[in-house]
């Protein structure tokens, strides 16, 4: 016990710190903690934090479900599909085809190209949420990519697992694809028919602090364990939970419980994101490699939101907010990389270096969009004051 208060103490105090440090440089606050845990990891070598990790995803998650309407979802299925297919298409493949390019071989290019596809669900909805950007047009478009990511990721993850084990075997691969399905079946019908019971027990029994936390933490992880049970991440359970919450009609009361825990898992999430990334191992011959891939994902990224944007009838403008919102990777590119030892080092500095350029050009879209979207000077009536008034 000593052992565990002892890193909370020393995890919350940098937290503290580093929270202060942004908010005084008027900084983005995720790429500070993501460096506060490099710099701790120098000092300290702790172990079993990946309960932290855990815990951050699927509170963020679940705090994006809350906002995320299934009756919207089932109304723009057609949209989701459009914009996901359009994000795998131009971030996928060319990713793959630009390593090979380099000199990688196959399975390794194909490992970092599926590590570099997913944007990081925890770092665009904990800069949604932190920059207060939910209400934006651009957002529908860019959750709904995200949804697809992790639903994609995960069927590419097991894919990896299979190629990695020496396995490539078709009729594994489509069992794996028959389970998502089947879990994406059975949470639609759920949330559809649970939010009735979960009005019922908010009427029964009342919607204080205590009872409200102990029940959706109860559904919030039966659903997580449901869906990393169908060989899906934790993040698909978490939002599909946070679905039937907003299809409650107490979804004001769940929302203010979970914030706080939403803030606390979500800080020590990055943290221990950066206490257990490893670049010791990197080689400097990989470095202008690195610089070009950046370069080449960043830009797919964007003409992905821009396209996405023009599939949801949103302006150019909006579709490079959409693209600036996509940039940073995070949690699932480290646990692709897992797969393959040997490209750890490589994606860990990416989704650094990808999580601290993403997070600043959210945080400055307004501002760099500006220099190249000018406001429309509104036109002065020629109108006399007389006709205005009606005399």
């Amino acid at each position: 016990m000593e052992h565990v208060s002892f890193f909370l103490a020393v995890f919350l105090g940098a937290l503290l710190f580093s929270y202060i440090v942004a908010h005084y440089l008027k900084f983005p606050v995720i790429p500070v903690y993501i460096l506060t845990g490099v710099f701790l990891s120098l000092f300290i070598h702790a172990e079993d934090v990946h309960v932290f990790e855990v815990l951050g995803v699927v509170l963020l998650l679940f705090y994006i479900g809350l906002e995320f309407s299934l009756a919207e979802m089932e109304k723009n299925l057609k949209n989701i599909l459009s914009v996901g297919v359009v994000d795998l298409v131009l971030n996928l493949f060319p990713s793959f085809f630009l390593l090979r390019l380099m000199g990688f071989d196959g399975l390794t290019a194909f490992t970092l190209a599926v590590a570099l596809y997913p944007s990081s669900s925890a770092i665009v909805s904990k800069l949604l949420i932190d920059l207060k950007k939910l209400a934006n047009p651009e957002v529908e478009p860019v959750l709904a990519i995200l949804v697809f990511e992790d639903i994609a990721a995960a069927t590419l993850l097991a894919v990896l697992v299979g190629l990695s084990g020496g396995s490539s075997n078709p009729t594994e691969i489509l069992k794996v694809v028959v389970k998502i399905a089947l879990f994406i079946f059975i949470a639609v019908v759920f949330v559809k028919n649970f939010n009735r019971v979960v009005d019922l027990a908010f009427n029964s029994i009342g919607t204080a602090t205590e009872f409200t936390v102990l029940l959706v933490g109860t559904v919030l992880f039966l659903l997580v364990e449901a869906s990393m049970g169908f060989g899906l991440s934790e993040a698909i359970g978490a939002f599909a939970a946070g679905t039937l919450f907003a299809e409650s009609s107490h979804k004001e009361q769940v929302e203010s419980a979970v914030i706080p825990y939403r803030d606390l898992f979500g800080a020590l999430f990055f943290l221990t994101f950066g206490l257990t990334t490893n670049f010791s191992k990197f080689s400097v011959s990989l470095l202008l490699p690195l610089i070009a891939v950046i370069v080449f994902t960043f830009f797919t990224k964007i003409v992905t939101g821009i396209i996405s944007a023009r599939l949801y009838g949103l302006s150019l403008k909006r579709g490079f907010s959409a693209g600036f919102m996509l940039l940073p990777r995070g949690e699932f590119s480290i646990l692709v990389a897992a797969t393959n030892p040997a490209v750890v080092p490589f994606a860990a500095l990416y989704v650094l270096i990808s999580s601290i350029l993403g997070s600043l050009t959210v945080k400055e879209s307004g501002r760099i969009l500006s220099l190249f979207f000018r406001k429309k000077s509104k036109k002065k009536s020629r109108l006399t004051r007389s006709e205005l008034l009606g005399d």
